[in-house]
């Protein structure tokens, strides 16, 4: 779904289309007296009327059902079914039902912490009834103890509501606030990226009259979005004060909003240290109960197949304890406990109870604390202990190494959010690796394709001369490593195709060849960044000077310094400087390196702003290949010296007008394209991400195929015929008809760069290749991330992100994790 265009952009597409086929039918009358058979022009130009009018029909028809799309009620309710289908099957993973929901009840909560304390007692289904029939502002605080089931009631709430919903209505969407660092972002722009990560969709535009913002940011500015905050005391350390303040901020009251928290923590909150404490207006409180002992024996020996069975004969010992004040029986009052006692010693579907662990050394355990961190431990093993009906291929040494790695991460915040998203591993590893990697896989890749399609295009155009040495290419290469990698991925680059020259020489290498070709890299590499900062800067914007970065011309100079060095060459010297500097003005050195959302595919769509960045980019260095040519025509004094640009004014001047072109139609193609999100409709799963993701980087490397042949490839025609200049190393004369094809080197390379700095799986890959050489993680990461959620119930997933399943196994997978390495 798309945002629709204003109806004064419709009239405009209507009016150029009446235009273009009024001016096309008068040219054809025109023209049709001065052929043989003017009747045949107007006969068929008759049937074109029809086909118009159903092309017009049709247009109209699309814009108005993308004006339907987009209409915030129809938003809501397509986001309801998502999110309903999303927490259904989320509620099927944990097994929150099987064999039937845990009885959690809850009381009205102290009268310090809410408002509205009093007649809302309740028990299991009622929690639906409640918000609706006994929360009048529509603003319901949770409390309870940790591991009480505070998860679990909101997910009951949540569904309970989208089953009532009416159409039009708001949609109760679920937001670990784990993730949310209030002193870094609002409530409300969290909410919306949140949105936009979970629901792809809603990151498109929303019409002309919300003013340019997504479909996520429309649904929140018409409060259609009930917010159900989990986890309060999950913010980071001594940020909670601030928390409650931002969250009064964005949902004021009279907006609907559901909270959940540990009840100290949350009182914590309310009364701070320093500063004023917060309040959230018109809350109601419910603080939810300890589990009663019939029922926690009840649930366990129903989930072990019944009362009279022989697994159910193993938890006697602990049923009997149940009702005593022994430390098993305190820490089985919560339902987190009560679910992993389950999975440690009750048995699977075709499990033998005889290979499981006895129930009765909870007993054992001295304290209730000692008894929980027992159950957190014993967690992991059983959840990948062999099973013939769900083989795991990583043993549980390997998946709990794996798993105290991704902990602690994210208890550090290494990816910026406490969850584990594969777009953001690449944080993971050194932040100059991937675009060094980059760098030597382009600057190889290009230099044995340029000059392979250099000798097949001197084969095929049969061309006397013999073509350009191996040693003098790999430009290209160097170039795409600038536009992906940076000046790290396009000294990189440099310094692998430098070694593939001296290879191609062997065994006599001279010196001024490694330098001619450090200098061209250096050079060549600032070309790229500006590339990088013009034709791919959408994302950002085009910075003004005020964002200056003075390592992009010192960079310049010391590229200047090796032209001087190499040739004796002041222009070598002004152009490289003049690269440097409009790379700094730009603002960028090098690509972004954390997209914030992976990309599901992209198009193109026209680009005010692409016009100006190339037409810009192009003067920038059409005006450098000018001037340097100036410059070269008065020192060259009739000297044979080798220069970069062409030493005759005029060549200079043809040159320049020539490159400026090709970048700005460059620019301006590449630079419309647009990343379009996925079907709100259907499932978020990281899998399917990573592989729409990934496929981009093939549309970036055919459309630019496509462009630069054609572009590059009129280009070379055109110097050609006239004989302007030689086309990358083809005579002109000659080399006309191959133009085209060899337009496609540089394109290729090109849209391959682009591709892997606008795709997040390229950094992906390096990080999962990284962390498996270490044996940090498992080699086919998405494949374990995917098993520990659907299988092993380790993980929860909300959207395409990945949680612990509970922020205690979390902290204790990574307090182990820290216990090991000291």
């Amino acid at each position: 779904m798309s945002g629709v265009a204003p109806r004064s952009r419709v009239r405009r597409a209507g009016i150029v289309y009446l235009t273009l086929f009024a001016t096309g039918t008068l040219g054809a009358l025109l023209v049709a007296p001065h052929v043989q058979d003017p009747a045949a022009v107007v006969a068929a130009l008759l049937p074109t009327g029809a086909g118009a009018y159903l092309a017009w029909s049709a247009y109209r028809a699309d814009r108005v059902e993308a004006a339907g799309a987009a209409d915030p009620g129809v938003v809501a309710d397509r986001l309801a079914v998502a999110v309903r289908r999303q927490w259904e099957a989320e509620a099927v993973v944990r097994r929150l039902a099987d064999p039937y929901p845990l009885p959690v009840s809850w009381r009205g909560a102290d009268a310090d912490l809410a408002e509205v304390t009093q007649g809302l007692a309740g028990r299991d289904g009622e929690i639906g009834a409640l918000f609706a029939g006994r929360v009048p502002d529509r603003r319901l605080l949770v409390l309870g103890a940790p591991g009480a089931g505070k998860t679990l009631l909101l997910v009951r709430l949540l569904l309970a509501l989208i089953e009532d919903r009416a159409a039009g209505d708001p949609v109760p969407v679920l937001f670990p606030l784990a993730s949310w660092d209030p002193s870094a972002v609002d409530l409300r722009g969290w909410m919306e990226r949140k949105l936009v990560q979970d629901h792809a969709e809603l990151g498109a535009a929303a019409p002309g009259e919300y003013g340019g913002s997504t479909l996520a940011g429309m649904l929140l500015d018409r409060r259609l979005v009930l917010p159900v905050l989990d986890g309060f005391d999950e913010l980071p350390t001594g940020t909670s004060g601030l928390a409650l303040h931002r969250i009064g901020e964005a949902l004021p009251y009279g907006c609907g909003l559901v909270l959940s928290s540990r009840t100290a923590e949350y009182r914590a909150a309310l009364r701070p240290r320093t500063g004023v404490p917060a309040r959230l207006t018109g809350m109601a409180g419910i603080r939810l109960e300890p589990l009663g002992a019939d029922d926690v024996a009840e649930y366990l020996l129903r989930d072990a197949g019944g009362a009279d069975t022989p697994a159910a004969a193993r938890w006697q010992p602990v049923v009997a304890a149940l009702r005593t004040d022994a430390s098993a029986a305190g820490a089985l009052r919560s339902p987190l406990m009560v679910s992993l006692a389950r999975s440690v010693y009750n048995p699977r579907p075709g499990e033998a109870e005889g290979e499981l662990p006895d129930p009765a050394e909870l007993l054992r355990c001295p304290t209730r604390t000692a008894v929980r961190r027992h159950l957190l431990d014993a967690f992991v093993g059983a959840a990948y202990r062999p099973h013939p009906q769900c083989p795991c291929p990583w043993t549980v040494g390997e998946a709990r190494h794996a798993l105290r790695f991704l902990a602690r991460r994210m208890e550090r915040g290494a990816d910026g959010a406490a969850e584990v998203a594969w777009w953001k591993l690449g944080h993971a590893v050194p932040a100059v690796l991937p675009q060094v990697l980059a760098g030597v896989l382009l600057g190889v890749l290009g230099w044995l394709v340029e000059g392979g399609t250099m000798e097949l295009t001197h084969y095929f155009a049969q061309e006397p001369q013999a073509p350009t040495a191996w040693e003098e290419r790999g430009g290209l290469g160097v170039v795409a490593a600038g536009i992906c990698g940076g000046p790290a991925g396009g000294f990189a680059a440099t310094l692998a195709i430098t070694l593939l020259c001296a290879a191609a020489v062997a065994p006599g290498v001279p010196a001024d060849l490694v330098l001619h070709r450090l200098a061209d890299g250096g050079s060549l590499t600032l070309v790229g960044v500006i590339i990088s900062g013009f034709a791919c800067g959408a994302r950002t914007g085009l910075r003004l000077p005020a964002d200056w970065d003075w390592r992009l011309p010192a960079t310049g100079l010391a590229a200047a310094i090796c032209y001087g060095l190499a040739f004796d060459n002041a222009c070598g010297t002004v152009s490289a400087l003049l690269y440097g500097v409009a790379a700094a003005a730009v603002g960028r050195d090098g690509p972004d390196t954390d997209p914030a959302c992976p990309v599901a595919r992209v198009r193109w769509h026209w680009s005010p702003r692409g016009v100006c960045r190339g037409l810009l980019g192009g003067l920038l260095l059409g005006g450098s290949i000018l001037l340097e040519g100036l410059l070269a025509d008065v020192l060259s004094g009739g000297s044979t010296r080798r220069y970069i640009a062409p030493a005759d004014p005029v060549a200079a001047g043809w040159a320049a007008l020539q490159v400026g072109a090709v970048f700005a139609v460059a620019c301006l193609l590449l630079n419309g394209l647009r990343t379009v999100p996925v079907d709100l409709g259907a499932s978020v799963d990281g899998r399917a991400l990573l592989a729409n993701d990934r496929r981009t980087i093939g549309t970036c490397v055919l459309t630019a195929a496509v462009v630069g042949a054609l572009v590059i490839g009129t280009q070379g025609w055109c110097a050609a015929v006239w004989g302007s200049t030689g086309v990358w190393g083809a005579a002109p004369a000659e080399s006309r008809h191959w133009v085209y094809a060899v337009g496609l080197v540089p394109s290729l390379l090109t849209g391959l760069a682009i591709g892997i700095r606008q795709s997040a799986w390229p950094r992906y890959a390096v990080a999962r290749c990284y962390l498996a050489l270490r044996a940090k993680v498992p080699f086919d990461l998405m494949t374990f991330l995917s098993d520990a959620h659907e299988h092993r119930g380790v993980l929860r997933r909300t959207g395409a992100v990945y949680q612990f399943r509970h922020i205690d196994l979390q902290h204790r997978l990574a307090e182990a994790d820290l216990c090991r390495r000291q």
